[in-house]
C-alpha cells in the first residue's frame, strides 16, 4: 500500500472517530442509533462516504494527496440534518486543478498550460564597456607577423610569457616571432592564449626543358634553357645558392632559369674531356635556406652530352 493511500484512509478513520465521539457525547452510554440517525439520514451518510471515496480515488489517480481539514467543533448531527453536498476540494500545491466528487476539472487559467520555450528570458550579454577586442589569429613561427589592434587600449603580445610587442589602439604592429609555441594577447585586464603555427620548409621544384643525351651537342645545350627552378614559400625569407657549371637568371617570384656553361670553346671542351670518355655529364645543385627558421632544402639537376 502506498503512502498516499495510507494517508487518505487515516483521514477517513479520523472522521468516523469524531462521529462516534459526538454520538457518545450526546447520548452517553445508552446508544441507540435509531434515535440519533434515521434511515434517510443513514442514506445521506452513505452517499457522502461514497462521494468522498470517488473524490479520493480521483485524486489518487492523479498522484495527488488532498488536504482535508475537519473542524471537530461542528456538530455532526447538524450536518446530517441538511442535504449535504461536499464542497470541491482545492489542492493548494497544484494551481489550476480542482477536484469535485466523481469529476476532475483542469482550469485553463493555469499559466503553465501556455508555456513556450521561447518565453524563457535569455541572459543579457555583458557589455564590453572598455571595447576590448582580443585577436584570435594564430601567429607563425620564425617569421615577421603583422597584427592590428582594434581595441580602445594597448594590446600586448607575449610569446611563451615574454613580451614581443605592444600595439597602440587602432594601430598596426609588425614583430618577429621565433620558436614560441603559445601567443598570449592581453588587453584591459583580459587575456587569450593562441597556439602558433609552424613555418613550413620551402618547396623547391626543378622542371626539365632540355637535359641533352649521349649524342647531344654541348654547344647547343649551352644556348638554351635546360632547367627551371621554382621555389614556393608562404614567407619568402630564404637565400638561394646555385652551384655547378651553369648560369642562371632570376625571373622573380622564386623562379630561376638554368643554362649549362661547361666550356666556352671547342679547345676548352677538349681540354676538360681529354681524360674522360663519352657521354659526358655535368651536374648542378640548388640550395634554399630559410634565413630565420634555418630550414635547408637541396635539389640537383644533370646535363648529358657527347661532343662539342
Amino acid at each position: 500500500m502506498s503512502k498516499h493511500n495510507r494517508d487518505v484512509k487515516f483521514i477517513i478513520y479520523q472522521v468516523l472517530y469524531i462521529f462516534v465521539i459526538v454520538i457518545l457525547t450526546i447520548k452517553g452510554a445508552d446508544i441507540n442509533l435509531e434515535k440519533v440517525v434515521t434511515d434517510d439520514e443513514t442514506i445521506k451518510v452513505k452517499s457522502y462516504a461514497e462521494a468522498m471515496q470517488k473524490q479520493i480515488d480521483s485524486l489518487l489517480k492523479l498522484g495527488l494527496v488532498p488536504k482535508i481539514v475537519v473542524d471537530s467543533l461542528i456538530n455532526i448531527t447538524d450536518i446530517l440534518k441538511k442535504d449535504y453536498a461536499p464542497p470541491p476540494l482545492q489542492i493548494p500545491s497544484v494551481t489550476g486543478v480542482y477536484v469535485t466528487p466523481g469529476n476532475v476539472q483542469i482550469s485553463q487559467d493555469d499559466p503553465r498550460l501556455n508555456y513556450k520555450p521561447e518565453d524563457i528570458k535569455k541572459p543579457e550579454e555583458v557589455q564590453n564597456k572598455e571595447n576590448i577586442v582580443l585577436p584570435t589569429v594564430p601567429l607563425v613561427q620564425f617569421t615577421k607577423n603583422s597584427l592590428r589592434n582594434n581595441g580602445a587600449s594597448d594590446l600586448q603580445v607575449l610569446g611563451d610569457g615574454s613580451l614581443l610587442a605592444t600595439i597602440g589602439p587602432g594601430q598596426q604592429g609588425t614583430f618577429q616571432v621565433m620558436g614560441q609555441k603559445t601567443i598570449t594577447y592581453q588587453q584591459g585586464g583580459q587575456s587569450r592564449n593562441v597556439n602558433t603555427k609552424e613555418n613550413s620548409k620551402p618547396d623547391v621544384i626543378i622542371t626539365t626543358f632540355k637535359a641533352g643525351g649521349e649524342e647531344s651537342s654541348l654547344r647547343e645545350l649551352q644556348a638554351i634553357i635546360g632547367f627551371r627552378v621554382s621555389i614556393k614559400d608562404d614567407y619568402p625569407q630564404y637565400k638561394v645558392t646555385i652551384s655547378g657549371p651553369v648560369k642562371f637568371e632570376d625571373k622573380g617570384n622564386g623562379v630561376y632559369d638554368i643554362k649549362l656553361f661547361y666550356a666556352g670553346s671547342k679547345s676548352e671542351f677538349e681540354s676538360r674531356t681529354a681524360n674522360m670518355s663519352s657521354p659526358f655529364r655535368a651536374s648542378f645543385n640548388v640550395t634554399v635556406k630559410d634565413e630565420i627558421a634555418g630550414h635547408t632544402v637541396s635539389r640537383s639537376g644533370q646535363y648529358t652530352f657527347g661532343d662539342w
